[in-house]
């Protein structure tokens, strides 16, 4: 297993140091060396060891490159196998296999019964700390050791306090007590009064100091490893995110984060505190009592032997847990993220009960660890309890040696001052072995929680200190002031890491020309995309090299300087969290400031300048991250003006859904772009050219492009211009034509376009960047242009200010009341915990009694009379163990089970959610995250083990009042004048708790920057917009980093005044008593018991690490909780509706309607449809006229305003959600699939569907080949979200997904969007086929206008209202809109 597990890690690290050997191939030395070894197959040794371990790794390729090329490569791979170091920044083994065995037990998902675990140092995790932040982590560390001695200090002047109590008692019965003897003796009792204060004072000062230090210290540290670690991630390379789930990374980076904070800050000078305070207690008692201390220690062997055994258990138990949990957030954000799709396919029970299996199973380990860490302490209290018994009686025997004559007179003559063993040392020396194991024991949970943290950081210091293959941050490599364009792939071997077995390139040869416009056609997953990632250098090729300009590697030029020459449009749009002057402005966020204007004008060449100024506040318009924002259109001619802004000398159009999607203007100006690619710049004086390259499956987008390149098994099959390859006999590329209907003659020319009246000899005049645009849109004369720069490096909004605000709590009752029958187990827990407090009080009374015995009870006597007091801690015994099993079975169940059933019933009415809730700003898919793992774990800690903690607290202070009451009045009623002092920090905690700092500046919220960086890393790659997304996270973390300054503060003031509160009391009551005793008011027996049990149960509080901040953040975290559960309905998880069969017909009857999120946008005004069962209705119109939600009404995601909508006669409103959503098959514009196999994602579609319909399904979507070249064809993960298939893929398998549940009605949402154009036409004809054999009512959404025009009718959608309707013929006879939008696409030559 263990080497298993080191040959699949290996294997990743081969896969991102491949870029490494690039960059070394171009040595000249090295090229001799190649040529070398593919002449001579000797290999020296240590390399051939080294190769033999990968030999079996390498991916087995169906098609071998060239042998010579292959030879190339693998001399390569053999000559750099050591530079895989570079690799495994935390391993500290001595060779590379130690540390594949040292680092796999770190896999969080390796078989449970891992012995051991990778861990980062202390040091490494503090190494992230400033010069500032060492000297007060110094300081912290000096103050801990002062305050550490407190207690020993304490034990001390106890022992002489009870030495001075016995020589009182002498001199009272020898002299009577006169005056000028009792006013000596009061004089030494109030000096250590002082004493005991002063102890208290120094605890105030160091106990503040060293928490609050240490505290503020960690916190600033795991912010700035909070915000590098996002930065970190951002920087990585395409292949590690093809190993990293992107949709669990905010859940693990929460979880990592929160233990990394945790082990880092206080708990470090907390466990230094406490070996100190071990160590001084231990020097105390072998210093009073050599010999008892001595024997006592031979139980800490036995102790440190459990210690290690159940530690070793409980992080097994905790990791499993940790693991399921991760797995539960990873399920949560993917389905969030795609609520619509899940909606539509009525998937909701099954997330529901898919996330529960892993919550639930995480409950269920997390319960184990916390019943073995109660067990533990049981054992550990019943072990000591049995160690007062065997103390106690050795001591009483020593005392009786000692008070023996011979042994007084040896003393008397000796100067040693410890020669006679006394009461006092007894009972101090008792005291001090249990204080020196109690606290030792309370470095356990601190070291645990380091251990914790060292073990999470793993992951988090592995992405930190990785360096990638491909960093966009690094600063090496050439920058050019200028070059050509020229680009050519050399021999290029290609596979993804994660389909080694599959190459998308074999001898990949293509040159494209310097200003050369190229478009790559294909059938889908035959690598047109990868293309795009390779010449972004989001991967790096196996074997071969791209060149550039015919001299310089690609791998040779600096990552981020590249990427800045390459505009960059992506398949899928994104858009991220801001402005939408901003979104544009990032297109060229390195360069100077982007001014208005030239947003504006980067906007008007896109076409997107006249939607943008209708939207509510026109460039102004934030843009939160929700689908109802824009439309699919209007986002992608958005990341159009963003890549045009930049001014590319590259243009890279992924068009697999673009020209599709697009309207008439924004065609026409893609076509427009791809044909002027000299850009006359100014200040530059010669002609910068702009190399274009289209990835396309509509062949009308790219017959005007000077070569055309036809992608087929690994290599191009086809090079030349659309008049040649078209003329070549049984060609691909004549075949694709021939398939849409394209003639020879087709070109640009013949299509007209809005824009070629204003082109001059194919120039389009634009200073850098477009300050002075000529094209169609030009700013019209007296157009207000506010001069307002964009400068994304510089905030001109000035600084944030922060400001103090109150947050809502919910009751306490509302929390207790979702207990349900797990109040029992709380009432349990409840019970046990105070019976743990109770003890130490309870153990006074004993204590108190057998050390008064000492001085009292005749020597003969002492020992008889004392057992039977010593043999009663035996019962203590029983009772630890039994109120800790309490403890561990109670407050485990009722916490876990809350955490469990507030995470399933939140997670639950999210999916019940309407769509309209999950469009506001509040409810992202980063912030619902957060509130189902940080939010669900903080309530925990009101019914779980933090309970049980406080619980102890007041159990053991008040039991120790009730104690001193009992035996003295009068000390009791101080004691509880002191529990107000002793109480006031924790309250001071929980008030401040409750307000939070907040910025004035509105913006997204930390999870949500990161969630939505990570799902568009190829655009923030793309762009260099790393430092920006790091910027606004950092920027959003400042309220936080405020909060945590004051928490510090806070931190720091509650521990320090505590202590100070423990020992001031203490001092005030042994003062009082001592009065009481010199005045002979009170008997030393009981004034000796009411001391010891309220200072054995302010210890007992002071030794728990009880935070009553947590109830605070718990009631804030249930309150957040609890708004979900409020939140509007979609009916989905009613009965309500009818539950009848639908037949399809549809009546739009004068509809009204706007987004909830945006009530004064009207998208309909006055819409009017008609949609006979069975007939089919293609709708057409400009991005963002309202041709989807017309769907998203259908399938009721929204309700209507005003107006009617029917369907078989019946309001919509009136039939049941579930039954109608599960006779429509929806297949949604950008396809949506979840992590799965094949089979899982088809599935969904219908959970009941035979082996026979699934591949049915996949044949009708033509689905069913690409499917079985699949590793495990039908049984093949897709992986997050689809990544490893491409787009054509993913929409064909979702295609298949919405066939196999035979829909009433289907909804196709650009279904076809991104197929290849083969598998457009087979899917196209599929659908026909099926609507012939079956005819149903089919909405069919719409921009490439082919795909609907043979649909019984065609509806042009506009001004919020239908504008044309009628068939094809008809609408094109009218010569209207849809007559306009037919001739710019140029579809009257597609007529077949």
């Amino acid at each position: 297993m263990m080497k298993s597990a080191s040959s699949q890690i290996s294997c990743h690290f081969y896969h991102t140091s491949v870029a490494s050997f690039h960059q070394l191939a171009s040595s000249p030395n090295l090229t001799s060396m190649i040529m070398a070894s593919t002449d001579n197959p000797t290999i020296p040794t240590s390399v051939e060891s080294s190769t033999r371990s990968k030999e079996k790794h390498r991916p087995n390729l169906e098609h071998q490159p060239p042998s010579r090329t292959l030879q190339v490569h693998e001399s390569i791979f053999k000559l750099y196998s050591d530079a895989r170091a570079d690799a495994f920044p935390l391993s500290r083994a001595a060779n590379r296999n130690e540390f594949m065995s040292y680092f796999s037990w770190g896999d969080p998902d390796r078989d449970p019964q891992q012995t051991q675990t990778a861990k980062v140092s202390l040091s490494t995790m503090l190494s992230f700390s400033t010069p500032k932040e060492k000297a007060l982590m110094s300081v912290g560390i000096l103050m801990a050791t002062i305050a550490g001695f407190g207690i020993p200090v304490w034990l001390i002047l106890l022992a002489r306090a009870l030495d001075a109590f016995s020589n009182m008692a002498v001199v009272i019965e020898i002299s009577g007590g006169t005056n000028s003897l009792m006013d000596e003796l009061r004089q030494e009792l109030n000096k250590l009064c002082i004493g005991f204060a002063v102890v208290g004072l120094i605890s105030l000062v160091c106990g503040f100091a060293y928490v609050s230090l240490w505290t503020y210290t960690g916190e600033q540290q795991a912010l700035r490893i909070q915000k590098e670690f996002v930065r970190a991630c951002l920087n990585q390379d395409a292949a590690w995110f093809d190993k990293n789930d992107r949709d669990t990374l905010p859940t693990k980076m929460g979880t990592s984060l929160m233990h990394i904070s945790n082990a880092i800050g206080r708990q470090v000078a907390d466990v230094y505190a406490n070996g100190i305070s071990s160590a001084g207690c231990l020097a105390v008692s072998l210093l009073l009592n050599t010999p008892l201390a001595l024997i006592m220690l031979c139980a800490v062997p036995i102790a440190f032997i459990i210690l290690a055994l159940f530690n070793t258990c409980i992080r097994r138990v905790k990791k499993r847990s940790a693991s399921e949990m991760a797995s539960a957030g990873g399920i949560a954000t993917e389905v969030l993220a795609g609520i619509k799709t899940v909606s539509s396919l009525c998937a909701q029970q099954h997330f529901k009960e898919k996330y529960e299996s892993h919550v639930n199973a995480s409950a269920k380990f997390s319960i184990r660890a916390t019943v073995l860490s109660s067990l533990l302490a049981g054992i550990t209290g019943a072990l000591f309890y049995i160690t007062y018994t065997v103390a106690f009686v050795v001591g009483t025997e020593q005392v009786i040696s000692g008070m023996s004559m011979p042994v007084i007179i040896q003393c008397y003559l000796s100067s040693q001052p410890n020669c006679r063993v006394t009461g006092a040392a007894v009972m101090c020396c008792i005291y001090g072995v249990i204080l020196c194991v109690t606290y030792f024991g309370l470095m356990g949970p601190g070291l645990s929680v380091i251990n914790l943290g060292r073990s999470a950081a793993v992951d988090v210091f592995d992405t930190l200190l990785r360096h990638p293959a491909i960093d966009p941050s690094s600063k090496d490599g050439k920058k050019l002031d200028f070059f050509e364009g020229f680009i050519e792939f050399r021999r290029v071997f290609f596979s993804y890491v994660n389909n080694q077995n599959k190459p998308i390139f074999q001898d990949f040869n293509l040159k494209i020309n310097a200003g050369q416009s190229i478009a790559l056609v294909g059938p889908s997953g035959s690598g047109k995309s990868t293309i795009a990632r390779l010449l972004l250098r989001f991967y790096d090729p196996n074997a071969g090299e791209i060149i550039v300009d015919g001299k310089s590697p690609i791998t040779s030029f600096n990552v981020s300087w590249w990427r800045r020459q390459i505009g960059y449009v992506a398949q899928e749009p994104i858009l991220f969290p801001g402005t939408i002057r901003e979104n544009i402005a990032l297109g060229n966020f390195s360069e100077n400031a982007v001014t208005f204007e030239e947003v504006i004008n980067a906007a008007k060449l896109a076409c997107a300048h006249e939607f943008i100024i209708d939207l509510p506040s026109g460039y102004d318009t934030v843009y939160e991250g929700t689908s109802v924002q824009l439309s699919g259109g209007q986002m992608q001619r958005i990341a159009i003006a963003r890549a045009l802004l930049r001014n590319p000398r590259i243009l890279i159009l992924d068009e697999g859904e673009l020209v599709s999607i697009y309207t008439s203007n924004t065609y026409s100006s893609l076509k427009f772009l791809r044909n002027s690619r000299k850009f006359r710049v100014p200040h530059i004086l010669q002609k910068k050219k702009i190399t274009t390259i289209t990835i396309a499956h509509r062949l009308t987008t790219i017959i005007d492009s000077n070569v055309i390149a036809v992608i087929n098994n690994g290599s191009i099959a086809e090079l030349g211009d659309h008049g040649t390859l078209y003329r070549k006999e049984n060609g691909i590329y004549r075949s694709l034509c021939e398939s849409q209907g394209i003639k020879a003659s087709n070109g640009a020319e013949q299509i007209p376009s809005p824009l070629d009246s204003s082109l001059d000899d194919g120039t389009l005049r634009v200073s850098y960047p477009f300050r002075n645009v000529e094209a169609s849109s030009p700013i019209a004369e007296g157009e207000l242009i506010p001069n307002k720069a964009v400068d994304p490096e510089h905030d001109t909004s000035g600084p944030d200010e922060y400001e103090e605000v109150d947050v809502p709590t919910a009751r306490m009752s509302t929390v207790w009341s979702y207990l349900g029958a797990d109040v029992l187990y709380a009432t349990m827990g409840i019970i046990g915990s105070g019976g743990v407090g109770a003890l130490s009080p309870c153990e006074s009374i004993l204590t108190a009694q057998i050390v008064t015995n000492f001085y009292v009870v005749p020597t003969d006597d002492m020992l008889e009379v004392n057992l039977k007091y010593i043999y009663k801690f035996l019962y203590f015994a029983l009772a630890s163990l039994i109120a800790n099993l309490m403890v561990g079975i109670g407050l485990s169940r009722s916490g876990s089970n809350l955490g469990k059933k507030l995470r399933n019933i939140a997670f639950s009415a999210m999916l019940e959610r309407s769509i309209g809730w999950f469009d506001d700003a509040e409810n992202t898919t980063g912030e619902l995250t957060k509130i189902l793992s940080a939010d669900a774990e903080a309530v925990e800690s009101l019914t779980g083990l933090p309970l049980g903690f406080r619980i102890r607290v007041l159990a053991s202070i008040l039991t120790g009042v009730c104690v001193a009451l009992a035996y003295s009045l009068q000390i009791g009623l101080v004691a509880i004048a002191c529990i107000p002092i002793i109480m006031a920090a924790g309250l001071l905690q929980v008030c401040c708790a409750k307000r939070k700092f907040r910025s004035n500046n509105k913006g997204a919220s930390p999870p949500t920057i990161m969630e939505q960086g990570l799902r568009g890393i190829s655009s923030v790659q793309a762009y260099n917009l790393e430092s920006k997304v790091g910027d606004d996270y950092e920027k959003a973390l400042m309220p936080e980093c405020a909060d945590k300054v004051k928490t510090g503060m806070i931190a720091g003031f509650v521990f320090g005044f505590s202590q100070f509160a423990i020992f001031l009391s203490f001092a005030v009551i042994f003062y009082v008593g001592t009065e009481m005793l010199v005045n002979m008011e009170l008997y030393f027996a009981d004034f000796f018991t009411a001391l010891l049990s309220v200072m054995f149960g302010a210890l007992g509080a002071s030794q728990v690490s009880a935070d009553f901040n947590n109830r605070a953040r718990g009631m804030i975290s249930a309150a957040r909780i609890f708004s979900v559960l409020d939140g509007p309905s979609d009916g989905t998880g009613d009965d309500e509706g009818a539950i009848v069969p639908i037949n399809g017909n549809l009546e739009f009857t004068s509809v009204q309607f706007a987004f909830p999120s945006r009530p004064n946008r009207m998208v309909y005004t006055e819409m009017s449809l008609d949609v006979a069962q069975g007939e089919s209705i293609g709708l057409v119109g400009r991005s963002g006229s309202g041709k989807s939600t017309i769907l998203q009404i259908l399938l009721r995601f929204y309700e209507i305003t005003g107006g009617s909508a029917k369907l078989d006669g019946k309001e919509l409103s009136s039939f049941n959600v579930n039954n109608l959503r599960r006779q429509i098959g929806y297949v949604g514009q950008l396809p949506v699939l979840f992590n799965g196999s094949v089979r899982y994602n088809i599935l969904l579609g219908n959970p009941n569907a035979t082996e026979d319909e699934i591949i049915s399904a996949a044949k009708a979507a033509n689905a069913h080949e690409f499917i079985m070249n699949l590793p495990q064809g039908y049984d093949s993960e897709v992986g997050p979200g689809g990544s490893m298939l491409s787009g054509g893929q993913k929409q064909r398998i979702a295609i298949a997904r919405g066939i196999i549940r035979d829909p009433k009605i289907l909804v196709l949402d650009e279904a076809t969007a991104a197929l290849d154009n083969e598998s457009q036409k087979l899917v196209q004809l599929a659908l026909d086929e099926i609507q012939d054999a079956q005819p149903r009512t089919t909405l069919t959404v719409a921009h490439r206008l082919l795909t609907v025009k043979h649909c019984n009718k065609i509806a042009f959608l506009g001004d919020g209202r239908v504008l044309e309707i009628g068939t094809h013929a008809e609408l094109l006879a009218m010569k209207g809109h849809y007559y306009n939008l037919w001739c710019m696409q140029g579809s009257e030559q597609e007529q077949t």
